[in-house]
């Protein structure tokens, strides 16, 4: 069943339950005020004759009172003297019914302090009201007042008040199923189309657009949706952008090593063009060991499976001992590497060897992008809770389109995927994921023909 077929029949169902118990218990109340206010309404007139009859004892009273009862249609008003004899009546009543009022009076007297009741006067008839109210003449029972009165015009009340309920409740329920249908079209079309476009997605198309007007739940599912389809297909061509850039870098090293070996192979040459081409083929092959190598780091630092194991570290002696170990490429190309420090003694806690990776990465990126007789500048120091480290190039610079992207896998300035400043590809990806790992950040400004600055943040708290 449809989810909005279900949704229908709940809230029709829920509102002709509430139709019915409104219209039941409406008719209800309705009912018994109305018999109450009839039975003391009865009673009370009873109790008016009474007081003027005992006040007045004269044949002329009865009369006027019966006068006063003849004008109701709907009742018999009859006057018995002390042993039930009919003095006068506003109706004619048959000796059978006067014996039932006589044996109603004298049974209600004996088991009841009540002078009123619901008698049903025949099968399948509405009930009458039937009340009485003796009166006294010098001191002494002188008779009985009775009414038997017919409660047709409550039955007439009774069947219109029904009408009136059933008529409200038919409108109720065709106006509750009108905006029913409106309200499960209005909340389930949009599950409908969404529901057709996660199975686009399932199926592997990503380029899919759904509309998320309002601030609903509805529509943030539809929002989330849109944007689990864009990370989906970003996912996609990222992967897709990974393999082959995977590839390519495999590929080249390969094919430096077959070729020189197919020389080796085939051909007789000398020594030293042997030992030339054997030179090659080891340094492609390093090159290849250290790409499936970073491959692998970057897997498992993305995933969290590189446990860290944190020491406090003099962060001033262990920048020096990093930077001893780029000295052979700095001297390559007469690069300074200057280091400044705001503290003789600064203790941070990190892994050494996953930091020193950080800082090898970075120092190789700008030696490698820093022109002869450059500089760079490495600097530490605390802010409040935060120990910053800062490495400023002035080499060639990144163009800012270039900015957002540098931190992806294989990403290279170089669009030709020129591969004469060496590396994989990955060392800045690492280079982030592991600074992240720390509970830290790393940003990078650039400006082209000017430098690029690296800059770290730790928290020290």
């Amino acid at each position: 069943m449809k989810l909005s077929t279900k949704v229908s029949l709940l809230v029709l169902l829920s509102v002709v339950l509430i139709i019915v118990m409104m219209g039941f218990s409406f008719y209800t109340l309705s009912k018994s005020f109305y018999k109450n206010q009839l039975q003391v309404e009865i009673e009370h007139r009873l109790d008016a004759h009474r007081e003027v009859v005992e006040l007045h004892t004269v044949p002329e009273t009865l009369e006027h009172v019966m006068i006063m009862e003849k004008r109701n249609q709907d009742n018999s008003f009859i006057v018995f003297d002390a042993n039930f004899n009919v003095q006068n009546s506003t109706q004619q009543v048959s000796k059978e019914m006067i014996d039932r009022y006589q044996s109603w009076i004298v049974s209600l007297s004996e088991r009841s302090n009540e002078k009123t009741e619901l008698v049903n006067t025949m099968t399948e008839h509405i009930p009458h009201i039937w009340s009485y109210e003796p009166f006294e003449i010098n001191g002494e029972l002188g008779g009985y007042l009775f009414i038997d009165q017919d409660t047709g015009s409550f039955e007439k009340a009774r069947l219109t008040l029904l009408g009136i309920t059933m008529s409200m409740g038919l409108i109720t329920l065709l106006f509750s199923g009108m905006l029913t249908i409106f309200l499960s079209k209005k909340i389930t079309l949009p599950l409908k189309n969404a529901r057709d476009l996660t199975k686009q997605i399932a199926k592997g198309n990503f380029d899919v657009q759904l509309s998320s007007r309002g601030n609903d739940e509805i529509a943030d599912l539809l929002r989330h949706i849109s944007t689990m389809a864009r990370q989906l297909k970003e996912y996609k061509d990222t992967r897709q952008q990974f393999l082959t850039n995977v590839s390519h870098d495999i590929r080249t090293p390969l094919t430096y090593i077959k070729g020189y070996a197919a020389l080796l192979k085939d051909q007789k040459v000398e020594a030293d063009l042997v030992h030339e081409q054997a030179t090659i083929i080891h340094q492609e092959a390093v090159r290849m060991e250290s790409l499936v190598k970073d491959l692998f780091q970057l897997m498992k630092l993305e995933e969290g499976k590189i446990p860290l194991n944190i020491q406090e570290i003099d962060l001033v002696d262990f920048i020096q001992e990093v930077k001893k170990k780029v000295t052979l490429a700095t001297d390559d190309k007469k690069i300074d590497i200057l280091f400044s420090y705001a503290y003789p003694t600064l203790l941070a806690n990190i892994d050494p060897d996953q930091f020193e990776r950080v800082l090898l990465n970075l120092l190789n990126n700008s030696i490698r992008h820093t022109n002869l007789n450059g500089k760079i500048q490495v600097r530490l120091e605390k802010r409040n809770k935060e120990i910053i480290i800062e490495i400023e190039d002035d080499g060639e610079g990144i163009p800012a389109k270039d900015l957002p992207y540098i931190w992806d896998r294989f990403y290279r300035v170089d669009k030709s995927r020129s591969t004469k400043y060496g590396g994989s590809g990955l060392g800045l990806a690492i280079t982030k994921q592991i600074i992240e790992l720390h509970g830290g950040t790393i940003q990078i400004k650039s400006m082209v023909n000017v430098g690029t600055v690296f800059t770290i943040r730790l928290n020290n708290s």
